[in-house]
């Protein structure tokens, strides 16, 4: 997998065929795919709770572009608000640029304008430009007008969070690509303890998973109880 700016590289982990689509979420799955084989070219705003998975579907679009041999640019500005804008610039070679969690340095005039510059350079360089952020981007509290502006060029998509009732649904999904079954008492054990996240239970299975194939038991409540006592 493509090593990025500052070490951070894509979860293995993080791809389509491992993330569970509710009906909600077909069109946006269906378009980033399209978009990953570039078919679909442009800027594309995605919005939705911070547990939607926009994460994992962006850096899904990432690897299957990578595969297909396109140079991507993926930018989580969760983290990279950290350093300085300067992983903003640069990206010219890239054909599609990923701008991860955008909120997070909205309001901060400097990133503000940096932004702002990036989404120009890439409509001159005709890049494709993904963008993600937890609310809609007309609800944004922006101190740069023409960036808000910016930011509406290209299409808006929202990604739906999942219900407690489809959580299960999804945690039934990885559960049997890793070659088990996950039951509804096991998910009502974890819904009584712990967050109902989808990464935090996502991480949950994976501890529990390991604990089973390390001891060579079956995923009991016993099993689980003894994987999560340090959690």
């Amino acid at each position: 997998m493509q090593q990025l700016t500052l070490d951070i590289s894509l979860r293995d982990g993080y791809r389509f065929d491992s993330f569970y689509t509710h009906k909600d979420n077909v069109d946006v799955v269906n378009l980033l795919k399209l978009i990953a084989e570039r078919q679909e070219q442009g800027q594309f705003f995605f919005w939705g709770n911070t547990q939607a998975g926009k994460s994992h579907l962006l850096q899904a679009c990432c690897q299957k572009a990578s595969l297909s041999g396109a140079i991507v640019s993926y930018l989580p500005l969760s983290v990279l608000s950290l350093y300085n804008t300067n992983c903003l610039q640069g990206l010219s070679n890239s054909s599609m640029i990923v701008v991860d969690d955008i909120d997070t340095v909205i309001g901060n005039d400097i990133w503000e304008e940096a932004l702002f510059h990036l989404i120009n350079e890439t409509r001159l360089h005709q890049q494709t430009l993904l963008i993600s952020a937890s609310n809609n981007p007309h609800q944004l509290d922006y101190k740069l007008p023409d960036l808000a502006s910016r930011l509406l060029w290209g299409g808006i998509y929202q990604v739906h969070e999942l219900s407690d009732k489809d959580k299960f649904l999804a945690l039934q999904f990885r559960a049997r690509q890793r070659g088990f079954e996950i039951h509804q008492n096991i998910i009502d054990y974890l819904y009584k303890r712990y967050p109902r996240k989808l990464n935090v239970l996502m991480e949950i299975l994976d501890n529990i998973d390991q604990q089973s194939l390390s001891t060579g038991r079956k995923i009991t409540l016993p099993l689980i109880k003894e994987a999560l006592k340090d959690l």
